[in-house]
């Protein structure tokens, strides 16, 4: 086990050996028999030792602790000491005590080594500025070094003297060798700031800590961007009297064909823009966003971003109309396409929206059109997928009449403003019963995840438990009035597919009775589940995928929901704890995951 420990203990424990290492040594093994025999060598699983001239290789781990400290000791002595990594270095502390013991690793504010075959980890400040600076220097040599132009994770390192794009990520070293990719944002006498993770994140890193082609790579890159700032006010007064096309509110959420500076067409989906990049969804790739120059696209193109970017800010302006938070309803927009709505977050495949009663965030998926290069693709703004934080408790008050109700949010202490690019949410506040809960979500273009937890007041009579549903919408909400010859055309092949714990993967088509599906699927074989799956024709291409990430202790099932004939009057998904370790919620490492992708 590793011990944290300062020199003077070790100073307190010290008993020198003073042994000649010829001479004969006990060796013990783990049923306390001991041998007399001469050392010879060792190393990390055995000893050798002779034996009434007998040669023989004893495993290290069939001796007791003090064998095995012996033969570490022993093979240290062995070894001659020198600069290498591994060899016996001497490590003093403040009051000048020293100890010879064998470097094993170090980071930023201790050392460990091994002495007389015990791992001790020694906190740096403890030490003399000569033994840090031994232990830094060690550390250093122990890394495996990089081939010459390239990194220790094989990247290749981003040449200053190459051909530069301030749009792209670049490859950085640090004085260590160590790689990160990221784009160039600034740098001044100091510090060098990059955007990382595809934007999501942006780093501040000293000059100090990187290299000599790195810091030339900064200074090259601030060149470039003096001239590109130029060129884009230049430009933002160009695309002010451009003749821009006509565009409407759809055209927003629609694949565009868009032309570089060098005439190379792709195809995308405008997401926003302000005067120095604009950012689009590729088709061939919808989870990610690409930040490009205006300067990567050509007159035209320059025109089609303009004009979507003037309708976006018509339909959510720069500076909407707020409602403020009240009791236990949240901040949200008081105007345009997301009134209502607190917290909002919009993709190439789906928008999503937490609306401001905090319970619920709505699902709005994204078609792509009646085909792959088609532009009259939209969203089905009137129908969302609901997903809900239900935090509920049986009513006992009536013995003949229990009835399962909600707690109600009647304020909020951690009540975010309403955003547009936010990707994590945290709520907190109380409930009616003077209970507390915290919702959180993350939402982002690879998925959605929720997580929370809740606590009751004590002596509460009746204890509160809370879940997390998907609810699908009815997708046919005139079909009380149709045949099911007319139903068919809307439906068609939708359908829910269930991964049951044991069972192989079942099809519950959206044509097909509730009760005739609880008659076949029922029982514990049928629920709870691994995961489930939405897809078919009232879903587009998507498809959509509920799966926690971790089912221990947890509970999914599928089920009605409201109280439709047809599955695809509604569906319902919950996610609880059947453990009463969680019963006050969804841990993060149990979170649920909501995966909208498209399909082939």
């Amino acid at each position: 086990m590793m011990k944290t420990i300062s020199l003077l203990f070790l100073f307190l424990a010290l008993n020198a050996v003073g042994q000649d290492a010829g001479a004969l040594h006990p060796w013990t093994d783990l049923k306390g028999r001991t041998l007399q025999a001469k050392f010879l060598k060792a190393d990390a699983a055995s000893v050798t030792i002779d034996w009434n001239g007998q040669v023989f290789a004893l495993p290290l781990n069939t001796l007791n602790p003090e064998s095995q400290a012996l033969a570490s000791k022993l093979g240290a002595r062995s070894k001659p000491s020198g600069p290498a990594v591994t060899g016996i270095h001497p490590w003093t502390d403040l009051k000048g005590r020293t100890l010879q013991a064998r470097f094993l690793k170090a980071d930023a504010t201790s050392v460990t080594i091994n002495w007389n075959g015990q791992v001790f980890t020694l906190p740096l400040n403890t030490l003399q500025p000569q033994s840090q600076k031994l232990a830094a220097k060690l550390r250093a040599a122990a890394r495996p070094k990089p081939p010459a132009g390239s990194t220790s994770l094989g990247l290749e390192a981003t040449d200053p003297e190459g051909e530069l794009d301030l749009s792209a990520e670049q490859v950085w070293t640090s004085s260590d060798g160590n790689p990160l990719k990221g784009r160039f944002v600034e740098v001044n006498d100091a510090n060098l700031t990059l955007s990382t993770l595809g934007g999501r994140r942006e780093v501040t890193i000293p000059l100090s800590r990187l290299s000599v082609d790195s810091q030339a790579l900064a200074k090259k890159l601030k060149t470039l961007a003096v001239s590109e700032a130029k060129k884009l006010a230049a430009l933002a007064k160009t695309r002010s009297k451009m003749k821009l096309p006509k565009v409407t509110e759809a055209d927003l959420d629609r694949e565009h064909d868009w032309n570089s500076s060098e005439n190379q067409a792709i195809k995308a989906t405008f997401v926003d823009a302000n005067d120095e990049y604009v950012t689009i969804f590729l088709s061939d790739n919808p989870t990610r966003t690409f930040e490009l120059p205006w300067t990567k696209f050509n007159p035209t193109s320059q025109a089609l971003a303009e004009a979507l970017r003037r309708k976006k800010e018509e339909i959510m302006p720069k500076n909407p109309k707020i409602i403020p938070a009240k009791g236990g309803r949240m901040a949200a927009y008081g105007s345009g396409r997301f009134r209502g709505y607190n917290s909002i977050f919009q993709s190439v495949l789906y928008d999503v929206a937490l609306h401001q009663n905090g319970n619920v965030v709505h699902l709005w998926l994204k078609s792509p059109g009646s085909s792959r290069n088609a532009t009259d693709g939209k969203r089905a703004n009137e129908r969302p997928i609901a997903i809900h934080f239900s935090s509920h408790y049986y009513d006992r008050s009536d013995p003949e009449r229990v009835r399962h109700r909600h707690r109600k949010i009647v304020a909020y202490d951690v009540s975010p403003e309403p955003s547009m690019d936010r990707e994590i949410t945290t709520l907190s506040g109380t409930f009616d019963n003077n209970g507390t809960f915290e919702y959180e979500m993350e939402i982002n273009h690879r998925g959605l995840g929720f997580w929370g937890k809740l606590k009751d007041p004590a002596g509460e009579e009746w204890p509160t438990r809370m879940s997390i549903g998907v609810r699908t919408p009815d997708v046919a909400p005139e079909a009380i009035n149709m045949s099911m010859e007319q139903i068919m055309p809307i439906i068609g092949d939708g359908a829910l597919y269930i991964d049951p714990i044991e069972e192989k993967r079942a099809k519950l088509p959206f044509t097909e009775k509730w009760d005739d599906l609880m008659r076949r699927f029922k029982g514990n074989d049928w629920n709870p589940i691994k995961s489930a799956e939405l897809m078919g024709k009232p879903f587009g291409s998507h498809k959509i995928k509920v799966t926690p990430t971790n089912t221990k202790g947890m509970r999914l099932a599928w089920g009605k929901g409201y109280s439709g004939v047809f599955p695809f009057q509604s569906v319902h998904i919950g996610y609880t704890s059947e453990d009463d370790k969680y019963r006050y919620g969804v841990p993060k490492n149990r979170r649920l995951n909501i995966f909208a992708t498209r399909g082939t």
